[in-house]
């Protein structure tokens, strides 16, 4: 029986941002970044992002790399992970790349009246959040979900620390210094130290340069702290 974890991968600049001020898509990292992203794509069984972001880019990271792609295949698996878009909206155009990169597509929404059974085009399955994201975890893991990629924005980001749900931090920090806003964590968590508890036992797993000076850190989340 797979474990349930959920892996957070981002890149950031040196000043915590990920996102230049003007907003949008925006792509820090660079060829070392990509190859450690997509090792944990690899691994993972969903990728896990918020509506806004994918209003931003349009699409999601998918595996090229041909050898992780020939490892995830010959343990039985599909070669890409299911795409789990978490969003209350449903205007998703349909000529977005998203829709057309070769892979399932679920969509993540709370139940209501107006879409209790509204699955927008483009979509493969609609899942009913349930009121917390553990409980919705625990529904995803019944579906062969496990092991998740959550690859942000920040306000998801924020409910999954908001419920102590995070198990690994995956960070590329890149030679920017932006500025702005945008940093991975929403500004609102003004409890965020209380929350993770005073301690804030991260385990850091690894450290490692990636070339074009970036260097990637890992960590884990001590949930015994």
């Amino acid at each position: 029986m797979k474990k349930k974890w959920v892996k957070l991968v981002l890149a950031s600049s040196i000043d915590g941002r990920i996102a230049y001020p003007e907003g949008g898509k925006t792509q820090l990292g660079q060829s070392g970044d990509r190859l450690v992203l997509e090792e944990s794509l690899a691994w993972s069984d969903g990728i896990l992002m918020g509506g806004q972001t994918l209003r931003d880019h349009q699409s999601i990271c998918l595996i090229k790399n041909k050898s992780l792609l020939k490892q995830r295949t010959s343990k039985g698996k599909n070669e890409q992970p299911i795409a789990l878009i978490a969003s209350n909206q449903i205007d998703f155009p349909e000529n977005w790349l998203f829709f057309q990169q070769p892979l399932q597509r679920w969509l993540l929404q709370m139940q209501d009246k107006k879409n209790e059974i509204m699955l927008p085009d483009g979509f493969d399955k609609r899942i009913n959040l349930r009121i917390t994201w553990r409980d919705s975890l625990d529904d995803l893991y019944q579906k062969g979900i496990a092991k998740i990629v959550l690859l942000g924005g920040a306000n998801l980001i924020s409910a999954f620390l908001l419920e102590n749900l995070i198990d690994e931090l995956q960070i590329t920090i890149t030679p920017h210094l932006i500025g702005g806003d945008y940093c991975w964590v929403s500004s609102e968590l003004k409890n965020l130290n209380t929350i993770m508890n005073k301690k804030n036992n991260w385990i850091l797993k690894e450290s490692k340069k990636l070339g074009n000076n970036e260097l990637l850190i890992r960590y884990f989340r001590n949930h015994l702290s």
